[in-house]
């Protein structure tokens, strides 16, 4: 305890060996030194170190000041501000480069060709539209993670609100033939932004049918208690690798590179939908098994505190 180790010698206080060299440095060149250390006992964590020379008056030397500061939070968000902008110009990168090459092509003499100039011109809308969806998922993620979404809280009877919905994808999962259902126990209300957890539910349950093949099926379960309500969507699609269950709730975060991008995904949906979920004081968590599906539960309160 600090107790203990007031006014005994540096050394004795038993810390690490890139700390006392530094202050031993401090003590002998008798000027301001500044590092940044990592102690990883009793937990990793990024300390910067100021030390300062105290001199009496007359000039008399008497020792030195350790100023320690924990950056380990700073340095943490600081690495995914940097990490966030070099992946969403990677993201950006790959429909521009599509565009402007096959705009390259039309104005080389394709043009002349109509179905050539017809194919690269769907190319380039396709693209644009992936850009305007990657463009607006990144601003509606910057809004949720910065709370400037004011969320509108009132009773949703959850009966109809899933019904109404299921209905919304209904053409999209008939068109691969997947079937949809729903089994909500009747009764149940939770106090919620309606938009919002149409939004939560609608990024599940497309994510659901795109990554299930032909013919397969995604189902929504909803029952509570008196205080939680819980949403079950469960699908029998590819499923998720256990390595990647822990990190797709990550921005930009991709299981399948190659699947989610042809998709139309851009790597954000599930982390707004987190953000979203959180913000309704909720939790989700995922369950999945490659080759047979993944089952998504959402948490929520039946009232808002």
């Amino acid at each position: 305890s600090a107790r203990e180790l007031a006014g005994r010698h540096y050394a004795e206080a038993k810390q690490q060996y890139e700390l006392a060299q530094i202050i031993q440095e401090g003590l002998e060149k008798r000027e301001h030194l500044h590092d940044e250390i990592t102690f990883y006992f009793p937990e990793e964590r990024l300390l910067e170190i100021n030390l300062v020379p105290v001199f009496h008056s007359g000039d008399e030397f008497g020792g030195v000041l350790l100023v320690l500061q924990d950056v380990s939070a700073i340095r943490r968000l600081e690495r995914m501000r940097s990490e966030f902008v070099a992946n969403v110009s990677h993201e950006l990168k790959t429909p521009i480069a599509a565009v402007k090459g096959f705009a390259e092509t039309l104005l080389g003499g394709a043009v002349n060709d109509p179905d050539t100039a017809k194919a690269f011109l769907q190319i380039i809308y396709d693209e644009s539209e992936r850009l305007n969806r990657l463009i607006g998922n990144i601003l509606e993620l910057s809004k949720v993670e910065s709370r400037r979404v004011p969320l509108q809280f009132s009773p949703v009877e959850l009966s109809s609100f899933t019904e109404k919905t299921l209905e919304l994808l209904a053409s999209e999962a008939s068109r691969k033939g997947i079937l949809l259902d729903a089994a909500v126990e009747p009764g149940l209300y939770a106090e919620a932004d309606e938009d919002r957890l149409r939004q939560i539910m609608m990024n599940l349950l497309s994510n659901g049918i795109n990554y299930t093949p032909e013919g397969g099926r995604v189902t929504v379960k909803v029952d509570g208690d008196d205080d939680h309500i819980r949403i079950r969507i469960s699908d029998t699609g590819i499923g998720i690798p256990k390595k990647d269950l822990p990190r797709i709730f990550e921005r930009f975060y991709r299981v399948d590179k190659a699947r989610s991008r042809s998709s139309g995904g851009t790597g954000l949906g599930l982390s707004i939908v987190k953000h979203l979920v959180e913000l309704h004081k909720g939790t989700i968590a995922v369950d999945s098994t490659v080759g047979a599906g993944s089952t998504f539960t959402i948490e929520l309160p039946v009232l808002q505190s």
